[in-house]
């Protein structure tokens, strides 16, 4: 029996499949955040596809230029050679899985497939680059969640041939969904309720007034607001502001104090709470940094 190479704290769990012999399955991980991290910074992975599945709870990416925002449920994919990350924003609260698949060249094999399939499978995955996010199900965290059940223990060439059979079983999904959904598409009075919002920072926002301007009760704008963007318009809003301040507070100039007022906020102190709540930092921490 072999001892899976297992890298685990009490927030994230990383398994080394290469480690195992696992051809072209380089890295399976998961987090499951209880409180906001820091941003994950932008990189690459030469080769690779790379299969983000959030279970629960809300993530922007930046892909090559792109900002993505994903809920519970979503797949999100990148490709090889592609820069990615969270840029400025934080690694948030919720559940996140990740898998890392090396693109096999001639002579590799993924997984049981044959050559031909391998050559099949990859050609499909690498065909969703247009169509890079989309709805996945439950269906997905059980095969996960069943891999990491079964490496909790020294596993055996029985268990190899489970753990081959559930990422296979994982992939096919993947393929299946993203063939059947397209990018979600937010309607027009919620883009451009976002623009109003992004253009008047400086305002305290009510949100009676923001769903006015929609022409929409405030119960159907809180309700349409989050559907569309995944956020509450309240939690939006701050978001905007704190990336705002990021922004003021790059300007020595400008004390935390002068932030606070410029971005409409009742006082330094709770300015100070919420910076730290969406960064994990203090603003002067971050002013120190930058």
């Amino acid at each position: 029996m072999q001892e899976l190479d297992k890298t685990s704290t009490d927030e994230r769990q990383i398994i080394d499949f290469e480690a195992l012999g696992f051809e072209c399955i380089k890295v399976l991980g998961t987090y499951n955040y209880r409180q906001m991290n820091k941003s994950l910074e932008m990189h690459t992975h030469d080769n690779m596809i790379e299969i983000c599945f959030l279970e629960k709870g809300s993530q922007y990416y930046h892909i090559q230029g792109e900002d993505y925002r994903i809920n519970g449920g979503d797949l999100l994919l990148t490709f090889p050679g592609e820069e990615h990350g969270t840029k400025s924003f934080p690694e948030e609260r919720g559940r996140l899985f990740w898998l890392i698949i090396e693109v096999p060249h001639k002579n590799q094999r993924l997984l049981n497939l044959s050559k031909k399939d391998t050559k099949l499978f990859v050609e499909n995955f690498l065909s969703l680059k247009s169509n890079r996010k989309f709805k996945g199900s439950d269906r997905l965290k059980h095969d996960l969640n069943a891999i990491y059940k079964i490496c909790e223990h020294p596993i055996s060439g029985l268990d190899k041939i489970k753990i081959s059979n559930l990422l296979l079983h994982f992939l096919l999904n993947v393929l299946e969904f993203g063939n059947k959904h397209s990018n979600q598409i937010i309607s027009r009075e919620i883009a451009d309720i976002c623009t109003y919002i992004n253009n008047n920072l400086r305002e305290t926002l009510p949100l009676e007034q923001l769903a006015q301007l929609c022409n929409l009760s405030l119960s159907h704008f809180k309700y349409k607001f989050k559907k569309d963007m995944g956020y509450s318009p309240s939690d939006y809003i701050l978001r905007q502001k704190i990336e705002k301040a990021k922004e003021l507070l790059m300007d020595t100039s400008n004390s935390i104090q002068d932030v606070a007022y410029n971005l409409a906020f009742s006082s330094s102190s709770y300015f100070a709470t919420v910076f730290k709540r969406y960064t994990g930092i203090s603003p002067t921490q971050y002013s120190g940094i930058n």
